[in-house]
């Protein structure tokens, strides 16, 4: 089998005329064989890369937190110059704004992931801000649940084949929500 065998393109009739497109519609069995989100395989390995991202933003949002959190010469340093908080605020603003309404960055190769470092370092540097200013055993804590939920989601999105009802969706939400665990208070 040759390649002009597989790869069967017309260019022009017999009659050295382009075809007709009224003849090249596609019927509704052919639209529906085409709509490659029906395979399992694809939605699986888009839903593995997303929370791999967001896993990735989550580990670097923990990093800067605890470095604020902890290390009492940059607390101090982020404390005393508020003006910081509020130029990581304008980067968080408008890269957000390029990432809803700018719908070619989003999809062009090197803008997307250079919106999506500066968008995850901005809150990240936001949150770290914030988080200088509370007890650090709270900041702790909800990075720690943060973490846990995340890190669970993703490796449930790792699995063959997750069954599950809508039963089952409403027990880990109940569950994750509302029973927590007796060493988590004092």
């Amino acid at each position: 089998m040759t390649l002009q065998t597989v790869f069967r393109c017309q260019q022009v009739g017999e009659d050295n005329e382009p075809p007709s497109y009224r003849e090249a519609t596609a019927g509704y069995e052919e639209m529906e064989a085409q709509f490659v989100w029906d395979d399992k395989n694809i939605r699986r390995t888009f839903i593995r890369k997303v929370y791999a991202i967001l896993i990735v933003q989550l580990l670097v949002t923990v990093a800067i937190v605890a470095l604020f959190s902890f290390c009492a010469p940059v607390r101090f340093f982020i404390q005393t110059h508020p003006s910081l908080y509020m130029t990581s605020y304008l980067v968080f603003f408008a890269t957000y704004i390029a990432l809803s309404c700018c719908g070619e960055l989003r999809r062009q190769f090197p803008w997307n992931i250079i919106l999506l470092v500066l968008f995850t370092l901005s809150m990240a540097f936001m949150m770290g801000f914030v988080s200088s200013f509370y007890n650090t055993k709270s900041v702790v804590l909800c990075l720690g649940i943060t973490a846990l939920v995340c890190l669970s989601v993703t490796i449930f999105s790792f699995q063959r084949s997750p069954v599950f009802s809508v039963h089952g969706h409403a027990s880990l939400c109940f569950h994750l929500l509302h029973c927590r665990p007796f060493w988590i208070c004092d």
